[in-house]
């Protein structure tokens, strides 16, 4: 059986789409604190607590150098591959669209998750057995987690 779109319906449907913007990343910059050598947890595991010491450096500033560091960009390369959290986020945001139902932080969330599992699930490898042993802990891409909690996601709805 072959299913036809009708013109009408393709470009309706084009034109509820185009109406989003999003962006993903270090929405809300803004300065990154030096760790403290105390345990607590955050995002299902350990992470350092931050002190009240400016590192000097901005959590967005944090981002880019681990980029660097990993020659990977964390924002962009979820979106290269097909996975359950992109397909939650396309389901998500085409019921949304398409009936009007549905919640617009939650396709936000689902963005953001994108992005975030990788590194939740330890997809850009682990810490050097020096680094696991002055954290207390090997959690790649975890010191305090400002970083990771930095990350969001923000769907706007343009005029135009």
């Amino acid at each position: 059986m072959k299913v036809e779109l009708s013109k009408y319906f393709v470009k309706k449907l084009s034109g509820q789409i185009e109406k989003y913007q999003f962006d993903v990343g270090v929405l809300n910059d803004g300065p990154h604190y030096e760790a403290k050598n105390e345990l607590t947890t955050y995002a299902g595991g350990p992470v350092l607590k931050k002190s009240r010491v400016k590192s000097g450096l901005s959590t967005g500033e944090v981002l880019v150098e681990n980029q660097q560091r990993l020659n990977i960009n964390l924002l962009s390369r979820p979106f290269q591959e097909k996975n359950s959290d992109i397909l939650r986020f396309t389901k998500a945001f085409l019921e949304l669209v398409a009936s009007g139902k549905g919640s617009i932080k939650r396709v936000e969330n689902l963005l953001q998750a994108i992005v975030r599992n990788p590194i939740l699930n330890e997809e850009y490898g682990s810490n050097k057995a020096s680094t696991a042993d002055a954290k207390g802990f090997d959690r790649h891409l975890f010191a305090t987690g400002q970083m990771f909690k930095a990350i969001l996601a923000r769907a706007t709805r343009v005029r135009k």
